[in-house]
């Protein structure tokens, strides 16, 4: 196991290029987060203690119990994760040396951080994260390694990689921490139906609201400004041709190799090689069924809790 590589100075790194504007709202949110809890704990118990004496008994209660269950759903912070991907395949170095070249390649082409380690994935097309060793692991979908061209393939690795040198990867691996609170949090509230008489219960909500409207329109940007490193790598004609073909992928399930996975076992029938017989069913997919999968691509929008944009803001 390789530990993680020193990482280049970022300074001055593409001053000219755009930032996301939602950014520094985003960290201010996040960085009030804890803070914030800490206040409805002690405002919610401090106002259930001086209520159970003036008020009736169930304010005070409810008040008291708002606090308890902030306090609980701190807990998850300390909730071990299994972050196991059993999709996920990592190779010796000697099998992948080609893709490794490549990476290194681009990685010193448009000067961006490379990473520690690089997988391959049976479903996922192509991400990026920091794993719990702080690694940076690349991880690159064998359907794309097998459909298409090396140069297409060096764009999408351009647009990975930006995630590590942007600090994408290591932003998100903390905001897991926010997130399991978070979760815990709606979880409880839901499952309690008392608490949604608390108006500390709904102020939790709204900043959870806030927050998620921050975090996803910051992720949607950070792709945004991750394909402009592509189209550096490859060009706009090759990168637009590129994004089409990704999102029409997504949209034709007879060639996922999940459902491929799936049905070959219900059919008792073995294949070694999965990633070649999902390129085999693209080649004989007929024109109709790529028009179709092309046209449900683009009838796809952007919705507010999407981490991606859709493909025609992606291409605009």
């Amino acid at each position: 196991m390789r530990p993680p590589r020193a990482k280049p100075n970022r300074k001055n790194r593409d001053d000219n290029r755009p930032r996301n504007p939602f950014l520094t709202p985003l960290q201010l949110v996040s960085g009030a987060y804890f803070p914030f809890l800490a206040g409805v704990v002690l405002a919610s118990a401090g106002l259930g203690v001086l209520a159970l004496g003036k008020l009736p008994g169930r304010i005070g209660i409810l008040l008291i119990l708002t606090s308890v269950h902030v306090v609980i759903g701190l807990f998850a912070l300390f909730r071990g994760v299994d972050e196991k991907d059993e999709f996920e395949l990592e190779l010796a170095d000697k099998s992948q040396r080609r893709l490794a070249k490549l990476v290194e390649q681009v990685a010193s082409e448009r000067g961006l951080d490379p990473p520690d380690v690089i997988r391959l994935h049976a479903q996922s097309l192509a991400h990026v994260y920091v794993d719990d060793d702080g690694r940076s692991v690349l991880v690159i979908g064998g359907t794309l390694i097998a459909v298409l061209p090396q140069r297409a393939l060096a764009g999408i690795i351009a647009h990975e990689l930006s995630h590590f040198t942007a600090g994408d990867a290591e932003r998100l691996r903390m905001a897991q921490h926010w997130h399991r609170v978070m979760a815990n949090l709606e979880a409880r509230f839901l499952t309690h139906k008392r608490a949604i008489w608390s108006p500390l219960v709904w102020l939790v909500r709204l900043y959870h609201l806030v927050y998620f409207g921050l975090f996803f329109a910051s992720r949607r940007r950070e792709e945004f400004l991750a394909d402009s490193y592509y189209v550096d790598q490859v060009g706009e004609d090759e990168a637009a041709a590129t994004l089409v073909l990704i999102h029409v992928l997504e949209h034709m399930p007879w060639a996922n190799l999940a459902t491929m996975a799936e049905q070959m076992a219900m059919a008792n029938y073995r294949v070694d090689h999965f990633f070649e017989e999902q390129v085999r069913r693209l080649r004989t997919a007929s024109q109709s069924e790529w028009e179709d999968a092309l046209r449900e691509a683009l009838r796809q929008y952007t919705q507010w809790d999407s981490t991606h944009p859709c493909l025609k803001d992606r291409l605009r």
